[in-house]
């Protein structure tokens, strides 16, 4: 229907468009707000959030017609006057899609980081606190985050190192197990080198060291670190005494000599270092390799890690798109079902029904706690399998359109339009009931004729209605286990 609240991703990435694009229409934090109100205050959007980071500015948005994309649109030239070759715009199946891949990681520069999922989750949550989204956007979001978990748990798309600072911490791992409890020492203050130093950090090495021929920038890098620092002369004693050596230095020539290090590891008494080299030229004498229980890699064994973990992750990557394709398909078939407000009063009543009895039967005999729990489980798996066929075909009408059938349905059930309607307007789980005034127009104007009015075409007249109530006392259950 040409009214039907329909979902919306539009914006530009890294994919489609260079960071000085990316600059101009990235919206900052204290004025995300603001600007989630002025898009829901255009034609055709009913509920919107935006997600903008160093890679991404994307509108997730419900809209109506042509109307509401038209407005995101505007929206983006009014930030930025040329980005239309920039755009892509996904609608219905496709703009679920992107939004699953996005949050599974699948669509990142790469492929695999956890950080996009926190990102989308903390644009969702000022869009709640905008009071921006609605049940289309809070229903596809929240199954997006879902969908992610599933990818993480199911596929090993995140557990190959593909950045400089993860495979140094893959390597650090594989020479000396655990990293807990583990010293270790930057040479110099380069950012690669400092960004494998936090990667450290966060894998456990508590005693971290810093040395530079700037004090002051040793001293200024150790307080970011939460490190120590110490002059260029403390390196030799350090050398000795840490686990994992980091050298990102400028220097022209070598700073750690074959027989330098073969010289701590006599005092080391030959415990295993592993240094690793991301200078250009390089730090360490590659000849230091030679020395028993040294572990030395520079910046080409990295990238041959790197390389096998990206090819890993392309494989692992296969498996996330065919769990993303069939749940955003299944998700997307159940929110525009139009049996779904029906199924939700259904469960209600059954579950009713349920607490009702367990609370009738509980009152009348004494039971334990294990007792009380079985009896509860037990009621619940007979509702359950009693109302799984009928579930079923009801859920297949919906996706058939068969009015008719779930008309039957709500009769048989004893669920008036009332009740049918009462399901489709209650909150998701999560969200608001109340929302802003751009969200409830688009809802109240954007509603299809749903189960409800079907229902009220389709139900007998009142004389046969009249008729057919003498019979359902018959047809309450007693609780005795007769009828």
């Amino acid at each position: 229907m040409k009214d039907r609240l329909e979902i919306l991703s539009i914006g530009v990435s890294h994919h489609t468009a260079p960071i000085a694009v990316r600059e101009r229409v990235a919206v900052a934090s204290e004025r995300l707000e603001e600007a989630l109100h002025e898009l829901c205050a255009r034609p055709g959007i009913a509920e919107a959030m935006i997600v903008s980071t160093c890679n991404r500015l994307e509108i997730y948005a419900a809209v109506r017609g042509e109307e509401g994309p038209a407005s995101a649109r505007a929206f983006l030239r009014e930030r930025e006057p040329g980005i239309d070759r920039h755009l892509y715009e996904n609608r219905g199946l496709s703009a679920v899609r992107h939004l699953f891949r996005v949050c599974a990681s699948l669509d990142s520069m790469v492929v695999g980081e956890p950080q996009i999922l926190g990102q989308v989750k903390e644009a969702f949550r000022r869009a709640e606190q905008a009071r921006t989204v609605g049940r289309i956007l809070s229903r596809s979001v929240q199954r997006a985050f879902t969908v992610a978990k599933r990818v993480r748990t199911d596929t090993q798309i995140g557990a190959a190192a593909v950045s400089v600072g993860f495979a140094g911490v893959e390597l650090a791992r594989k020479v000396l197990g655990s990293l807990q409890g583990r010293s270790a020492m930057l040479v110099g203050a380069g950012e690669i080198g400092t960004l494998a130093a936090r990667h450290l950090a966060g894998a456990g090495c508590a005693d971290l060291h810093v040395v530079n021929r700037s004090r002051e920038r040793a001293e200024a890098l150790a307080a970011e670190l939460g490190a120590t620092a110490h002059p260029w002369d403390a390196l030799f004693d350090l050398l000795v005494r840490c686990d994992v050596v980091v050298c990102s230095t400028s220097a022209q020539d070598p700073i750690l000599t074959r027989d330098r290090v073969q010289e701590a590891m006599r005092k080391r008494r030959h415990r295993p270092l592993l240094i690793v080299d991301l200078a250009v030229p390089r730090d360490v004498d590659p000849r230091a390799n030679e020395v028993p229980d040294v572990y030395l890699y520079d910046v080409d064994d990295l990238d041959r890690v790197m390389e096998e973990n990206r090819e890993s992750r392309k494989r692992e990557a296969a498996l996330a798109e065919g769990i993303v394709e069939r749940e955003a398909q299944a998700f997307y078939a159940a929110l525009h079902n139009e049996a779904e407000p029906l199924l939700r009063a259904i469960r209600r009543q059954a579950e009713e029904i349920v607490r009702q009895e367990i609370a009738r039967t509980l009152g009348r005999e004494e039971f334990d706690e294990k007792q009380r729990a079985g009896l509860e489980a037990m009621a619940r798996a007979i509702a359950n399998k009693i109302l799984h066929l009928p579930t079923t075909r009801i859920r297949e009408a919906g996706l058939e359109d068969d009015g008719a059938l779930l008309a039957a349905a709500a009769t048989l059930f004893g669920l008036g339009p009332a009740a049918a309607e009462a399901s489709r307007s209650a909150p998701a789980a999560g969200v608001s009931a109340e929302r802003p005034a751009a969200v409830r127009e688009g809802a109240a104007t954007a509603r299809p004729e749903g189960v409800a009015a079907r229902v009220d075409r389709a139900r007998p007249d009142r004389q046969e209605e009249e008729g057919a109530a003498a019979l359902r006392p018959r047809l309450v259950y007693s609780g005795s286990g007769n009828s």
